[in-house]
């Protein structure tokens, strides 16, 4: 048995399991987070419909609760009205329930994302684990309501898919605000430039994937797609109950045992869940962070480590992305034109293809260490 049958067969429903404990954990974890951010958002709220809006510093004025309000329905009306929003339900009232679905869950993993970005930063939100809880609950209504067939499938797909952009966007836009506060913005102004940047990257990101979609497809070797793979066993173990729980059980035990162990279960379990290949430049990276900070000699070089190197992974992170979108703007031209998209590939390379691979990793975490710890000029 070769190392891809035995993750398809065995590890990934292992994993699946493990990454739904750890959401389910973290999410157990966010609820004192949760009541607490309804209780502020209910006090301020008050105020706001209490006072007037020239009392408000200009540094907190937000968008007013009217827009807010509008929107919300609006988004519930195109959902609810406009066929392709869940185009697998036939009927306006199934499609009411599944945007009352997503305007449910929304609101709460909303409430759960501004606030841990706001209190902790980006990287530690939960979004797979709200994503798989919103699968969870929305795929548990469809198989009660009898939903269990390919339509539904798609519906609740769609529902996890629109809650999983809100939980993403309300953090990034927590984000967003913390760093416009620091710097004196005002949030009004914020808040029309993220809808403005959400309207205008919708539309690009889906044409990124179409193409991609168009010129390799997905789950395969280009384009392996872990994580969708993951949301998938979710709704089809759900609505078709064909998981192998044993795994599925196993799995959770591995998460809850991390999480005894203080082990952040949610990290762990996606570790559990992706490809090695996926999961050891991510180890790599650990371990020379913790090599670095630990090797400084205060406590100022050590932040101003981790500054250097968060700031020059997230230029890796950012120029990768950029590269990827001209990689799916050239694929999709050549396969519209019935040609076969261009690629490098490692073929010229030959039987060293591997060793080369491995030289320019190396490379590149040398000179990782070096970026890091080099003192700044004057």
């Amino acid at each position: 048995m070769d190392p891809g049958l035995i993750w398809s067969r065995y590890v990934r429903y292992i994993g699946a399991g493990a990454v739904a404990m750890g959401g389910l954990i973290t999410l157990v974890k966010s609820i004192p987070t949760m009541i607490e951010s309804f209780r502020i958002g209910a006090q301020q709220l008050r105020a706001r419909i209490g006072g007037s809006e020239e009392s408000v510093l200009r540094t907190e004025q937000d968008l007013s609760l009217k827009v807010v309000g509008i929107g919300a329905v609006v988004v519930f009306l195109v959902l609810t009205i406009v066929p392709a929003a869940f185009s697998t339900i036939d009927i306006p009232l199934g499609r009411a329930l599944a945007a009352l679905l997503v305007v449910i869950f929304a609101f709460f993993f909303v409430t759960v994302s501004s606030r841990i970005v706001g209190l902790v930063g980006v990287t530690s939100n939960p979004t797979s684990g709200m994503t798989i809880a919103t699968l969870l609950g929305t795929a548990s209504v469809f198989l009660l309501l009898g939903w269990t067939d390919d339509a539904g499938k798609v519906a609740a797909l769609t529902v996890g898919a629109v809650v999983a952009i809100a939980a993403s966007i309300a953090g990034d836009t927590s984000q967003d605000l913390k760093t416009g506060f620091l710097l004196g913005a005002t949030p009004r102004r914020q808040q029309v430039g993220e809808i403005v940047g959400v309207l205008t990257s919708a539309a690009f990101v889906a044409l990124t994937v179409l193409l991609l979609a168009q010129a390799y497809g997905f789950g395969g070797e280009e384009l392996p797609a872990p994580q969708a793979t993951l949301m998938k066993l979710v709704i089809d173990g759900v609505l078709a109950q064909s998981l192998p729980w044993t795994l599925v059980a196993i799995g959770a035990a591995i998460a809850a045992a991390a999480a005894a162990l203080r082990i952040p279960p949610l990290p762990f379990a996606v570790g559990v869940y992706l490809p090695v290949s996926t999961m050891l430049p991510v180890l790599f990276g650990g371990l020379l962070r913790l090599f670095m900070e630990r090797r400084a000699s205060s406590k100022e070089e050590k932040t101003a480590r981790r500054d250097r190197g968060i700031l020059f992974g997230s230029g890796l992170v950012g120029g990768e992305g950029l590269i990827g979108v001209a990689i799916a703007g050239a694929a999709g031209y050549a396969v519209s034109r019935g040609a076969e998209p261009w690629s490098i590939g490692t073929e010229w390379a030959g039987p060293a293809a591997e060793a080369l691979s491995a030289v320019l990793f190396a490379g590149l975490i040398g000179y990782f260490a070096w970026l890091v710890t080099r003192r700044p000029a004057g």
